[in-house]
């Protein structure tokens, strides 16, 4: 194993902007149960707030999960136990007689930018007919990659940008093969841990409950309820945490693109920021309210909404969340976003 850094800066800096006035004002004037936010700079956190919630409280971020992911990836590449290049068949080459021949060159980098041609998994139809997947979450986990490769592809791979829950689950059933450690006990133990999300968790969050739009109206789900994400899926969505506790991991990444080395070394994270066809590794890459090349993600399992976003040469990255699904939510909190982006970033 590689050596693990600690994050040792303060979490807050000494004069915080409260955001909780703002917040609120925009929470009830899109009917929205809470909000809360966070903006941070490489030194700390300047501004945040909630509103019909508590600092602290957990938020699900649905597939803002998907960095995360890619940033284990990136360690096992630091590691040398994986390549950006290393393909599916490298890992699982017992694979190869059943996968669709498409993908038998389908990268990691593939994988984690959409451009594996893999099928999307993002409805409930997607989920309808596959088999029963037994055994514990790693080998469901394995399965259900396995299956989702022979498949056929929706895109020749590498010729488009197709959006793919699948193709993570791809990559976490990789990362557990070469570490023999979960995606589980990579998530807690090499960025949980050593960044101090204590707030941060797998599944929905106990305490703020997610709602549902449907014909406008908005309906609380309980946690603990039928809607359940299967376990195998929660590298491509299913983790929750605080709003500050997700800017402890932008702020790694902020970091790191500005030349220091945190969870990843700058080389690295400049590695996962480039562009591709479309995406970089893991994140999105766009122009935000008219800054270039911010590292951008949004997600939603219907029940919440977040975003993110990490403008490094304005030395920013903000998130933001809503526990509400739908177009409201999702308008709404990118709306906050651009605005704190614009707000905070340095010229």
């Amino acid at each position: 194993m590689g050596a693990r850094v600690v994050i040792l800066a303060p979490l807050l800096l000494a004069s915080v902007i409260d955001l909780s006035p703002e917040l609120r004002e925009t929470a009830q004037n899109a009917h929205l149960p809470a909000m809360q936010a966070t903006v941070t700079r490489s030194a700390g956190i300047v501004a945040h707030g909630v509103a019909g919630a508590r600092i602290g409280d957990a938020f699900h971020i649905g597939s803002c999960a998907k960095p995360f992911t890619a940033t284990i990836v990136a360690m096992l590449v630091e590691e040398k136990k994986l390549g950006w290049d290393t393909r599916v068949t490298d890992v699982f080459p017992d694979w190869k007689s059943v996968l669709q021949p498409a993908y038998q060159q389908v990268t990691i980098a593939d994988l984690l930018s959409h451009e594996s041609g893999l099928p999307a998994f993002g409805e409930d139809t997607d989920f309808a007919n596959l088999p029963e997947f037994p055994g514990n979450t790693v080998e469901r986990r394995r399965a259900f990659a396995r299956h989702a490769l022979t498949l056929p592809p929706v895109v020749e791979p590498r010729s488009a940008y197709v959006y793919s829950n699948a193709g993570f689950v791809v990559a976490a059933a990789m990362v557990e093969k070469v570490s023999g450690r979960s995606w589980e006990w990579w998530i807690r133990e090499r960025i949980f841990r050593p960044l101090h999300m204590r707030s941060a968790g797998i599944g929905w969050p106990a305490r703020v409950w997610g709602h549902v739009s449907e014909d406008g109206k908005l309906t609380p789900v309980d946690p603990k309820g039928e809607y359940q994400l299967p376990d195998y899926l929660a590298p491509g969505g299913d983790l929750h945490m605080s709003t500050d506790d997700l800017a402890a991991f932008l702020r790694a990444h902020l970091r790191a693109l500005r030349g220091e080395k945190t969870i990843i070394s700058p080389a690295t994270a400049a590695a996962m920021h480039t562009k591709r066809l479309r995406s970089a590794l893991g994140f999105g890459n766009s122009t935000v309210a008219g800054i270039e090349n911010v590292a951008t993600y949004s997600g939603s399992a219907e029940t919440f909404f977040t975003v993110i976003a990490i403008a490094a040469k304005g030395d920013v990255a903000v998130a933001v969340s809503a526990n509400a699904g739908g177009e409201t939510a999702q308008k709404t909190v990118g709306q906050m976003l651009k605005n704190l982006l614009t707000r905070y970033a340095t010229k």
